[in-house]
């Protein structure tokens, strides 16, 4: 999978979402969950990227959260937002396709036994019509 910033290789199992739809002034789970294998030394990246154009208006919000667990149905979110923006302004703000949202690194601190992760989309506004890509990575 290759973006106009970075190529990555991304492995199948590390998908975490693809083409996937924003919510509708609500959450949305990640499509997939992963396991990525636990405690990695700080080697592993989530990548978030626009895979349609993404226009937030003014006011509105997009917020991802990631959420990790010893299972494969993880909800301890570590008081980790990986990404939240407010619009300020008639302009909002946007994403073209292919533009990164926000890459961070996995934590090296996190229990040995956590290497489940999925991420929560929050939108305050219809963005239905929007998607991303998400996916972890080796760095």
């Amino acid at each position: 999978m290759a973006y106009k910033n970075r190529s990555y290789v991304v492995d199948q199992n590390l998908i975490l979402s693809s083409a996937q739809a924003l919510p509708n002034n609500g959450s949305a789970d990640s499509t997939n969950v992963v396991d990525y294998g636990g405690n990695s030394g700080g080697l592993a990246k989530i990548v978030v990227k626009a895979n349609t154009d993404i226009d937030i208006g003014n006011g509105k919000a997009l917020t991802i959260t990631a959420s990790y667990g010893s299972t494969s149905t993880p909800t301890d979110t570590l008081d980790k937002v990986l990404f939240t923006k407010t619009a300020a302004g008639a302009a909002g703000f946007s994403y073209a396709a292919g533009d990164t949202i926000v890459e961070e690194i996995i934590p090296d601190s996190l229990p040995d036994n956590y290497r489940f992760l999925k991420l929560t989309y929050t939108t305050t506004a219809d963005e239905s019509s929007e998607k991303v890509d998400a996916y972890v990575v080796m760095t």
